[in-house]
């Protein structure tokens, strides 16, 4: 049971997903073995500058507009009855997901993106939010909908729910196909 936080993943997880990440790979040629900020890090000049600037007008338009997913507003309502702390980890950049936060009026202790730690499946970002919230991991829970927010947590000890939409692309336990689901595996009140 959770005792103190629960952190959340932003795209697919908050929001609905909104972008084509196999349009995006295509269209920057990386890899599917790879992560394609890697990919674009080995990229000799101009090719990284040309692949980053594409990745992040595909990222910031990608939360232009986007809804969030059904029941966070309902599930973040009884974290705040329960007086959680809540942070937000995202492998997206800082203004897209500001440009999130901003437009829907979303509030959390921390707001975490990639310019501030090595990318989600490293546990980094996971260990960051925790640091921050003066949180020890057992007394956390996290919640995304990607097998990189699977291993980032599981390397940070941090239970992670894996959120489907009701389509799994992976077995994991817990998991969930709704974000109100969660409110029971948080324990009693």
């Amino acid at each position: 049971f959770v005792k103190r936080a629960v952190i959340f993943d932003m795209d697919g997880t908050i929001t609905q997903p909104s972008i084509d990440w196999k349009v995006l790979r295509s269209t920057i040629g990386a890899p599917e073995n790879r992560t394609i900020m890697d990919y674009i890090r080995s990229l000799p000049d101009p090719e990284q500058s040309r692949a980053e600037g594409i990745l992040l007008e595909t990222e910031y338009n990608g939360t232009v507009d986007v809804e969030l997913n059904p029941g966070f507003h309902e599930l973040h309502a009884e974290l705040i009855k329960r007086e959680l702390k809540t942070a937000v980890v995202t492998n997206n950049h800082e203004a897209a997901m500001e440009n999130v936060l901003n437009s829907h009026g979303l509030r959390f202790d921390i707001a975490l993106s990639r310019e501030h730690g090595n990318l989600k499946p490293e546990p980094d970002l996971i260990l960051l939010a925790l640091q921050k919230l003066n949180c020890l991991p057992k007394d956390a829970i996290s919640i995304g909908d990607s097998h990189l927010d699977v291993k980032a947590c599981s390397a940070a000890d941090v239970r992670c729910v894996y959120l489907t939409h009701g389509s799994p692309q992976f077995e994991h336990t817990p998991s969930v196909e709704r974000l109100t689901d969660l409110i029971p595996l948080l324990g009693p009140t």
